[in-house]
């Protein structure tokens, strides 16, 4: 098929596949994004946009490799004990509501610049709940205060959140760069979503626990001490710190990954099949379906058309709000990881330095913060509070999402530019 021939069938399939991917499900089909992803890839050979080989060549293994590495060493921390751990050391300090509050904020930020924010979200959605019936206060505000402090604490490092992945990969930004350059947008950033949660629900933070009984609590109080020595939580630690310095050193993050993601998979030899359950293999499928998707866009003309319709505003000379604007739309119509594929191509061809590949990973990640959809993370828990009777509405997530955005973007933009 032609460029011209396969243009249309290209943007049919596109946009059918996002519309899937932003609603999630279309009545009496039921389709969730992976499916989407996996119907659009498939459909972009079957209508000829792209060859099978093509198809093939589409799935950056880059990004596939170190995603896998990345759920195995992740998996190994959750069988370990470590976020256990974080439970309870939270948890036994937790003396106030503005206390309890400071360690959410600082802890999901942390936490998300190491192990990616969707991860977090996924293992801490449940501990603050607990911590929160136990103390007998609403989970919201330290809900909100988890999942948009992941998504700034995520902004730091290449490997924070998945379109930090992606950017890092195709960039060749090392992996110090990134930090130096994106650690102050993500300090300045925590401090001002502490500081919006805590006016917005000041109300509701006035209290104050007694201490903890120990002998009242043993399950997470007392163990504390022990599980810090155990042997494979101390492992998983030497494992994170070795991955942390390969990377520091300037090794592929995808080659670090995978290597460490190997030894964990020996270490935890007389169960491997527990680890491997960690493994979050629908988003490898759904990642593999959007690369073929975006590929086959290209590949039919759609993204030299957009270069040539925006004349180089994206990518051109000091212009880097063009670039933010578009990244904030689009993160919230598609999402920010979609977004940052969609993206990529665009300011690939159009020549991009580093610094708007940084601007990009800025714009999309703190962008994530700004509507419930603009985040895989924030779907992630909301949909977990909701299984566990906890209901956030839409309203009490713009306005604390809002204010922050639009924040710290233009700290982001300052630090940047």
């Amino acid at each position: 098929m032609t460029e011209q021939s396969s243009h249309l069938p290209a943007l049919i399939i596109f946009f059918v596949t996002y519309f899937i991917i932003v609603i999630q499900k279309i009545p009496r089909l039921h389709l969730s994004r992976v499916a989407g992803a996996l119907v659009g890839a498939v459909a972009m050979g079957i209508f000829g946009v792209l060859t099978l080989p093509e198809i093939y060549a589409a799935i950056d293994l880059d990004t596939i490799t170190f995603l896998l590495g990345m759920m195995l060493l992740i998996g190994y921390l959750e069988t370990a004990g470590f976020f256990a751990v974080v439970e309870r050391l939270v948890l036994s300090r937790a003396n106030s509501g503005t206390t309890l509050l400071a360690l959410v904020v600082a802890s999901s930020g942390l936490l998300a610049s190491i192990f990616m924010n969707d991860t977090i979200c996924l293992m801490l959605t449940p501990v603050l709940l607990r911590i929160a019936t136990r103390l007998r206060v609403s989970p919201v505000p330290y809900l909100l205060a988890m999942v948009t402090a992941s998504n700034i604490g995520s902004v730091m490092t290449l490997v924070g959140n998945p379109q930090n992945m992606l950017i890092g990969i195709r960039s060749k930004i090392p992996f110090p760069d990134f930090l130096s350059a994106l650690w102050p947008v993500a300090l300045g950033g925590l401090l001002i979503d502490f500081a919006v949660i805590w006016w917005v629900y000041r109300t509701s933070l006035q209290w104050r626990a007694s201490r903890p009984d120990r002998s009242d609590r043993p399950d997470w109080a007392d163990p504390v001490q022990a599980a810090a020595v155990r042997t494979p939580l101390v492992l998983s630690l030497l494992v994170m710190a070795a991955f942390l310095g390969l990377l520091m050193a300037g090794y592929p993050p995808q080659a670090v990954a995978i290597a460490l993601g190997a030894l964990v998979i020996l270490l935890e030899s007389h169960r491997p099949s527990q680890l491997l359950a960690q493994v979050d293999w629908t988003l490898l499928v759904l990642f593999a379906g959007l690369f073929v998707v975006m590929h086959g866009v290209e590949r039919a003309g759609v993204i030299d058309r957009i270069i040539h319709l925006t004349g180089g505003h994206l990518t051109g000379g000091s212009n880097m709000t063009a670039l933010t604007v578009v990244s904030v739309l689009v993160s919230n119509l598609v999402s920010n990881v979609p977004a940052v594929l969609l993206l990529s191509p665009v300011v690939t061809a159009a020549g991009a330095t580093p610094q708007h590949w940084l601007t990009l990973a800025m714009s999309s990640t703190l962008a994530g913060n700004l509507t419930v959809i603009g985040s895989a993370a924030n779907l992630i828990v909301f949909e977990m509070a909701r299984r566990s009777g906890v209901t956030i509405g839409v309203a009490d997530y713009l306005k604390i999402g809002v204010p922050i955005t639009l924040v710290t973007l233009a700290i982001g933009a300052w630090a940047l530019w």
